[in-house]
């Protein structure tokens, strides 16, 4: 199994719950400076900022079911594996070709989110230099190429157990959070706003995206509508 679960740091738990909430997120876990949000597909985890983390960061990060499994096929299919233990138990990291390291610990195991809105998908976008490279990474992690760019960069993954990764061009190799969403993007910019957030509704070319206020401050975060418009783009069949 393979499940998104990436971790913000902030110092604005109060807000970052409000704005997850509302967005349709299952608050599942609530422990002094550590809080997990189920999506119906991928997982958020907010974490209070340290000396390595300022607020505003996000760490891509997976779940799988069995470490070890999941350390000896990512390494058979040609990607490095370094298993360490830690406080909380055994965790991989892996490092992309670009620098970005991420790690991957076992599964955090609880019932699905009945409560969760069945149309809001994690997105974490690996921003990158060279985007082919992090892209075969997520390929050989056991992450599922669904759409991408025809100029190669931009490509989508699914994690077979929830959540959504993609490439994406950029100056530098970071991590950012974002959102997918599969119904109405209008009915769920009217919800954010009238659970007081500051949100609006833009028309991309490849959609319609809501931006909402980010509690971190700087760039709003992105809840993008399910793609439908493929003009420079193409699906990837399994």
């Amino acid at each position: 199994m393979l499940r998104l679960a990436p971790i913000r740091f902030t110092d604005h738990i109060g807000p970052w719950t409000t704005l997850l909430e509302a967005l349709g997120l299952a608050h599942a876990v609530d422990t002094d400076g550590w809080h997990e949000f189920d999506a119906a597909s991928g997982r958020v985890r907010l974490h209070a900022t340290d000396a390595d983390h300022p607020a505003g960061t996000t760490l891509l990060s997976f779940e799988v079911g069995d470490l070890e499994e999941f350390a000896r096929r990512t390494r058979a299919a040609g990607t490095p594996v370094e298993v360490t233990e830690e406080a909380h138990g055994s965790t991989a990291t892996v490092t992309g070709p670009d620098g970005l390291a991420f790690p991957v610990t076992v599964q955090a195991s609880r019932p699905e989110p009945a409560a969760a809105d069945p149309d809001v998908q994690v997105l974490v976008l690996w921003m990158t230099p060279e985007p082919q490279g992090p892209a075969e990474t997520l390929r050989h992690i056991g992450a599922r190429p669904r759409i991408a760019s025809d100029s190669g960069g931009w490509v989508q993954f699914q994690a077979k157990n929830g959540g959504l990764v993609a490439t994406h061009s950029g100056p530098r190799a970071f991590a950012t959070l974002s959102f997918g969403y599969d119904g109405d993007a209008e009915a769920l910019h009217t919800r954010l706003r009238e659970a007081g957030l500051d949100a609006s509704l833009i028309d991309e070319s490849y959609g319609r995206t809501v931006l909402v206020g980010n509690p971190d401050g700087g760039e709003p975060i992105w809840i993008n509508e399910a793609q439908q418009d493929l003009y420079g783009y193409h699906r990837i069949a399994d």
